[in-house]
């Protein structure tokens, strides 16, 4: 082919028919071009279906991740609302004058409140992928863009909250070991993960609970973890249960 255009040039200089070998040459150069960008055109159409291919795929893997992580959160909540009603009930035991108690029970009430902090620790495999890697771009979806890369921030204002939730409790958890007995406890309660032989020190008094600052600390870690579920956790699960519709609506 480019011999034949070679001959065709050739030909027409030999013939002296220089207007006609310019338009010739300007018609060579437009169908160069135009080969060009056909090239290009193909090229780019290559592309975007091999971005398509990847992106069905990160979203398959996304939604499968969130959906996973919905459950571990819908866990987390369930944790922290079990350790919001055992440190209410260890509420009721404060004060001045000490009511009659058993002390199994509140040695148990103390284990549900104290024993775990209230983490969310979702997968994050596909989703650090996914924005670490610079594969975002690929998403096709402005909205759904914007919702996975506002996820992290979400994720990054839960964990500093539950910081601060893990931190009170520690500290109030801090009175109960300064002026309780921990092996007595670990002799009564259910699960205690080690067996240990009857402490020989007296009962617990349990004169934490007359302290008011146990009260008030008691009731600030109460109150700090009913505001981690209601405008963190439930958030946070609005926010997924919306992103994991709108991942769905964009695989094919």
């Amino acid at each position: 082919m480019i011999k034949f255009f070679r001959k065709i040039r050739q030909r027409l200089l030999t013939d002296n028919k220089f207007s006609k070998y310019v338009l010739y040459a300007i018609g060579e150069i437009v169908l160069v071009v135009i080969g060009i960008l056909i090239a290009l055109q193909i090229n780019n159409w290559n592309e975007e279906q091999k971005n398509k291919v990847i992106e069905q795929q990160l979203l398959t893997s996304l939604l499968l991740e969130l959906e996973t992580n919905l459950t571990i959160l819908t866990a987390t909540i369930e944790t922290n609302t079990e350790i919001i009603k055992n440190c209410i009930t260890i509420g009721k035991f404060t004060g001045p004058s000490l009511p009659v108690l058993s002390e199994k029970e509140l040695s148990q009430n103390m284990v549900g409140a104290f024993k775990y902090a209230s983490r969310y620790i979702p997968n994050q495999g596909t989703y650090n992928e996914i924005n670490n890697s610079g594969k975002l771009s690929i998403i096709s979806d402005p909205s759904l863009r914007k919702a996975i890369s506002e996820l992290q921030s979400q994720l990054e204002l839960v964990k500093i909250q539950e910081n601060a939730v893990t931190e009170r409790g520690a500290y109030t958890h801090q009175f109960f070991i300064n002026n309780g007995n921990f092996r007595r406890h670990l002799d009564i309660i259910e699960d205690a993960l080690i067996a240990v032989e009857p402490s020989r020190f007296p009962n617990n008094d349990f004169t934490f609970l007359e302290k008011p600052e146990f009260e008030s600390n008691l009731y600030i870690f109460i109150v700090m973890s009913i505001n981690l579920n209601k405008n963190f956790y439930l958030p946070l699960e609005e926010q997924s249960k919306r992103l994991i519709a709108q991942i769905r609506q964009n695989i094919e």
